[in-house]
Order: C-alpha cells, then sequence, then structure tokens
C-alpha cells in the first residue's frame, strides 16, 4: 500500500510543503484533540497549551451578565508552515513573520520552519526576540513525525498510524529524514546464516536500497537467528580475478576500508561465487560488529518470510531510548516480545 496517501511526484519542496499540511489536516479529521496536543508539543513552554478547547464550568467572565453553567473557549490562531529539503532564506522566512503580524485576525500566531536538520537555533532565538508576539518554532521532519507519533494510541489508532507510516515512507524515500537509528532491517539469509554469523558481514545485490537502518537481523526457518549494528557497507565485485571496490556508507568515525574489512568481502565474495556464481555483479556488503544470537523471536503465522522487513526499536521493541541503547539491550528486548504475527 506504498503511497497510498502522500504524492510521490516531484516539485521537490512544493511536495514537501502539500505533503506536510496534508499529514496535519488528516490528523486534525482524524482526532483534533491529538491535533492540538501535536501543536502544544511542537510549541513547548511557548503558551501553546492555549490553543487547546478551554471547557469551564460557572463561567464568571461573563461581564456584568449571568453566569451561564458552562461554556467552551478558544483562541484564534494562524499557523504557517517554511518546508525546505535543505537551507532557509532568512528573508523569506522575515516576509512570512511580517505577514503574520499584520494578520490582525488571530490571537495566537505560530511559524514552524520545517527542514531535514536543525541548524538555525541562534538565528530563530533572534527571530524570536524581533518578534515577541509571534511564536516560532525550527523543527526536523523526524520531529514533527515523533510529536505526532508520540501523541497516538499504538493499541488503537491503526487508522493514523498507516497514514503517519506512510508519511514517514515519503520521507525515507525524498532523503528528508533518517530512522536508521531506530530501524531494524530484517533480511533472509538461509543456506548463508552460519557463514554471515561466523565472518561478521551480509551480502545482498546492489540493486537493493542499502538505507535508513543501522541494524541487520538473519531470518532463517521463520525464526530471527541473530542480529548486528552495521559499521560499513560496502559494494564490491570481482573482475579479472580481484576484488573491485565501489561506493561506501559509513556508520562508524573510521571512514576508510581496512584490512579486516576486505578479508570479510574477500570471503563474501567467495562465498557467493561457490553458492550463486554471480562473484562479478555488484553486491553490497554489510560489515557488521558482530552477530549477537536471537534466541526468541519468531514468525507465529503460517507463512514465512518473503523478502524483507523492517521493525522499529521504539514502536515494535519498547526501546524508548533507541539512540543510546546497545545490540545487547535489543536482543533482551526481541526475546522478551518473542516474535510477529
Amino acid at each position: 500500500m506504498e503511497g497510498q496517501f502522500f504524492q510521490r511526484y516531484h516539485g521537490r519542496e512544493n511536495t514537501h510543503s502539500s505533503n506536510a499540511l496534508k499529514l496535519l489536516q488528516r490528523l486534525y479529521f482524524f482526532s483534533p484533540s491529538k491535533f492540538y496536543k501535536t501543536l502544544v508539543a511542537l510549541f513547548e513552554s511557548q503558551g501553546s497549551d492555549q490553543l487547546m478547547p478551554q471547557f469551564i464550568t460557572q463561567d464568571t467572565k461573563n461581564g456584568k451578565y449571568s453566569v451561564p453553567d458552562f461554556s467552551i473557549q478558544q483562541l484564534s490562531f494562524k499557523l504557517a508552515v517554511e518546508a525546505k529539503e535543505d537551507k532557509f532564506d532568512m528573508d523569506q522566512l522575515e516576509r512570512h513573520l511580517q505577514g503574520l503580524m499584520n494578520s490582525d485576525d488571530h490571537k495566537f500566531k505560530m511559524l514552524i520552519a520545517l527542514s531535514p536538520s536543525n541548524t538555525l537555533q541562534s538565528k530563530i532565538e533572534d527571530l524570536n526576540k524581533k518578534y515577541n508576539d509571534i511564536h516560532i518554532a525550527h523543527i526536523t521532519y523526524i520531529e514533527l513525525y515523533e510529536a505526532i507519533d508520540n501523541v497516538l494510541d499504538h493499541n488503537r489508532d491503526f487508522e493514523f498510524i498507516d497514514i503517519l507510516n506512510d508519511y514517514k515512507q515519503y520521507c525515507e524515500d525524498e532523503g528528508i529524514i533518517d530512522f536508521s537509528d531506530d530501524t531494524v532491517m530484517v533480511r533472509l539469509a538461509g543456506d548463508t546464516c552460519e557463514f554471515n554469523i561466523d565472518n561478521g558481514i551480509y551480502y545482498d545485490g546492489a540493486n537493493n536500497n542499502a538505507l535508513g537502518f543501522k541494524y541487520l537481523a538473519l531470518y532463517k526457518n521463520k525464526h530471527i537467528r541473530a542480529i548486528g549494528k552495521i559499521a560499513k557497507i560496502v559494494e564490491a565485485h570481482e573482475e579479472d580475478g580481484k576484488i573491485v571496490y565501489g561506493e561506501a556508507k559509513y556508520y562508524t568515525s573510521e571512514k576508510i576500508i581496512n584490512d579486516s574489512d576486505k578479508r570479510k568481502i574477500e570471503l563474501a565474495t567467495e562465498d557467493r561465487a561457490q553458492r550463486y556464481g554471480n562473484a562479478k555483479e555488484k553486491h553490497w556488503n554489510y560489515i557488521v560488529d558482530e552477530f549477537v544470537e536471537v534466541k526468541n523471536f519468531e514468525k507465529k503465522s503460517k507463512r514465512g518470510l518473503y523478502g524483507k522487513k523492517k521493525f522499529s526499536l521504539k514502536n515494535d521493541f519498547g526501546i524508548s531510548n533507541y539512540k543510546k541503547c546497545t545490540i545487547f539491550d535489543i536482543v533482551d528486548a526481541m526475546n522478551k516480545v518473542g516474535g510477529w504475527e
């Protein structure tokens, strides 16, 4: 159902803006309360709790007139969003703020500067001082996603979770969001499982996407057998009897392919030459620190896994502090969960 909710054609930043708008619009129609809670989270400590509807019994602020049994009140507000995939034009942001200043019909005025990374904090603080009647937040696409994810009930809000997951996939496809710290990719190991575990390497065709996950899990016979944290991903193939190295991606501070890495890649190339006769084809080589055994994580439905599957450390395994967890923390959490359907 990929692409079900959010457009994929490219006006680039115009598409980013329209999809962010569509996400917030869908959230409002799904649950106004969760929409307002998201805004409160995004504009933390800026008085945004005033946005929530107020339910007041015996309202004494009715002036000289009689006191009603109860009243429901809400401030009028205007939210402007500027979405970028790179740098902001500060003059453009100022023009947005000047437009908001001249909007007399709204009591509460907000501007969100939305981008892949949060690099404007000092400049945003300057704008906050200059336009102190407007609440400004510079947030990343990840922070927008997480603010919404945090207000959802993952045991009940299935309808909107599907929408949010599609937005997440759109952002990952566009390279404006990176959830690799939170993502385990499950790949089929089968006959190579023991080789992968013994040598700390997994190989896969170069036509497959190698981005978006820092953990690789090996699946065999309806069980995840082991999981490892990826250190490096190296494209390699054999040419005239020698290993030719291509593109590399690094998740460590060491941005080189060392002798130990080369030995692992040589073994992987030899292994696929013997098993599949495809040593000359370009493949990704996933080098891990080590593969750690998983003892109790099973696919419980009748059919086996075909292709690949992603798990979220936070949502599927309950690891909220996933950016600081160890591979052993993940294994413990998986063993406790016990599997999936």
